[in-house]
């Protein structure tokens, strides 16, 4: 398959940046997907899954560790089950969790996941917050996070090209997040709470772009209204920290990335929504994500 281009001259100066970070950062892969007023604008492959002979070239197709940026699904999976539930983002979560011993759970609250704040690791097993979110969604909807969103998103939605990763498949794009710097892929739990969500950049594109509209997708709220209130509820009351079901908010703009260098950006001012994939751990993202978000508002202002 050969991977399209579709390009929007404005967006020359992203394009530019990205290819310089890919050589920098020493990824082997690169692309972007950019979504203004709900149509792809700009699309932009290069490279290859890995770097030895005969690895497959970087297309539509082509599916990245999403790593951190996996938050904001567990985020939106928790934000869509405490709604539905009408709990309240105060209430503890042993009071939902029942079978697990509270001084494992302590005074943790749903504000406390939904903001990443207090613990990261519970119990003598160190379960970390996504693994216990997943079982207060568990607790509250039936459905482990995988299948909910799943079933309320992806399938309406028809994000083919995302999923968690129990088993090898061909369009993996291998990462070098790993200390000895060998390419590898994630492969672990279907359930939806570990480091094994993969998405084509077209998908997380459009993972953003419901998050723009506020999950209305073709007319379709997919996500309840009262999640984004939610949102903006936590935004407000969350001073010090303004990171609120995985997304980083600023002024401009929100984002969230993952550690090999997925990065998704959107922009309300302008209606856009900005994705970045490379397949290579650096220390110095959060300087790249900083410098990302720039120079893509600047070209949105162009």
């Amino acid at each position: 398959m050969v991977a399209p281009t579709l390009f929007d001259k404005k967006f020359s100066p992203l394009i530019s940046y990205t290819e310089e970070a890919k050589e920098k950062f020493g990824s082997s892969a690169a692309s972007i997907v950019i979504i203004q007023d709900n149509k792809i604008v700009t699309e932009w492959y290069s490279g290859n899954h890995h770097f030895k002979n005969g690895s497959l070239v970087i297309t539509t197709d082509s599916i990245f560790n999403l790593y951190s940026l996996r938050k904001t699904y567990v985020g939106l999976a928790t934000a869509i089950a405490v709604v539905e539930s009408k709990l309240s983002v105060d209430s503890k979560i042993s009071d939902v969790l029942r079978k697990t011993p509270e001084y494992e759970l302590g005074n943790t609250t749903i504000r406390d996941l939904s903001t990443k704040s207090g613990a990261k690791y519970f119990g003598s097993n160190r379960i970390e917050r996504e693994e216990v979110a997943c079982d207060l969604i568990k607790e509250l909807t039936g459905y482990n996070i995988a299948e909910l969103i799943t079933e309320r998103i992806f399938k309406p939605m028809k994000l083919t090209d995302t999923e968690w990763i129990s088993v090898p498949k061909e369009k993996l794009v291998c990462d070098f997040q790993a200390a000895d710097g060998y390419a590898s892929v994630r492969i672990e739990s279907n359930e939806g709470h570990e480091r094994n969500l993969y998405s084509s950049a077209r998908d997380l594109a459009q993972w953003g772009d419901l998050h723009l509209n506020r999950g209305l997708i073709n007319h379709n709220q997919l996500v309840p209204v009262d999640v984004f209130k939610l949102i903006e509820e936590l935004r407000m009351d969350t001073e010090d920290k303004k990171r609120i079901f995985g997304w980083y908010y600023q002024d401009q703009c929100y984002y969230a990335s993952g550690a090999a260098g997925c990065h998704c950006v959107i922009v309300p001012e302008f209606n856009a929504v900005g994705v970045r994939m490379l397949n290579k751990y650096t220390e110095n993202y959060a300087e790249d994500q900083i410098s990302f978000n720039k120079i893509f508002y600047n070209c949105l202002q162009a």
